[in-house]
């Protein structure tokens, strides 16, 4: 599904939507900034904070290109874990001393995620990549921090890069997509993350609800397994008995005249699609 440019503020957040972005070759045509109340048009780190408490956040935007070579922010569509690298990607600055303060927001989520205190004031996170074309963004989800299926000294790592003879740190971070089931994300909730925090859980997903009232163990994922599992080599040299000499008399048949073993192939493929359609 797309919604296009003109049509997008005020209105709810479904998952793999294609946001279209504007046309100018500007920064008005960032979607981000139209879709989300009172957020910026730069950067893919973005935040905002609470009316009632600015030292804190309603809630933050990770928007990634998912093709930088040198951090490879990746979506593992089958188990729901999203990995986010930080937002010091250059040298010359501390890990945390970053212009938008990604790095240490992510230190003050994992701290509470890790310690199971102050659950609440854990902001959701919504994720969203790159489209094919120019500012259009596709929505993955709302994401919350960690994954019950890694270790919480894991889900933040600090780790140091080279690049020409400068050395520097960054985060890889890990998140995990919730499922929403079929409900979109409110905007309702976004203005009231901004405007009345504490009240604003009454018009979260039931999935983020779950996530705040028990932390780590209350993640449940997204998960998108493959329909069809391509079978290993080893596995499908493998066969039972009558299998083998069904193979033995089909390599006997052909021995003189291998290339017409070719029709014979195009006629056993076509049987198994037979078989597939029938049983799906």
């Amino acid at each position: 599904m797309e919604v296009k440019f003109e049509n997008l503020g005020e209105m709810d957040l479904v998952v793999d939507t294609i946001y279209k972005g504007g046309k100018n070759g500007n920064t008005g045509d960032d979607s981000l900034s139209k879709i989300f109340p009172k957020l910026g048009n730069m950067s893919g780190f973005r935040k905002i904070k609470r009316k009632d408490d600015p030292t804190k956040f309603a809630y933050c935007v990770l928007y990634t290109s998912m093709s930088e070579l040198e951090w490879p922010d990746y979506l593992d569509e089958e188990t729901g874990i999203f990995r986010y690298y930080g937002d010091n990607r250059k040298p010359g600055r501390l890990l945390t001393n970053t212009k938008q303060g990604g790095n240490k927001l992510l230190e003050q989520v994992f701290a509470n995620l890790n310690s199971n205190k102050n659950l609440k004031d854990i902001p959701p996170f919504f994720i969203f990549k790159k489209a094919a074309e120019g500012r259009d963004v596709q929505f993955l989800g709302l994401a919350a921090p960690g994954n019950p299926n890694i270790s919480p000294d894991k889900d933040l790592i600090a780790f140091w890069r080279t690049i020409g003879d400068n050395r520097f740190q960054n985060y890889e971070s890990y998140f995990t997509i919730l499922d929403t089931k079929d409900e979109p994300i409110s905007y309702d909730w976004l203005v009231a993350l901004c405007e009345d925090y504490e009240n604003s859980i009454e018009k979260a997903p039931e999935a983020w609800k779950k996530f705040q009232k028990n932390g780590r163990n209350g993640i449940d994922a997204l998960k998108a397994p493959k329909i069809f599992k391509i079978p290993s080599r080893y596995e499908q040299l493998q066969c039972d008995e009558k299998g083998k000499l069904c193979i033995e008399k089909i390599l006997k048949h052909y021995n003189d005249r291998p290339t017409e073993f070719e029709l014979c192939a195009t006629h056993i493929v076509s049987m198994m699609d037979k078989i597939l359609k029938v049983s799906l």
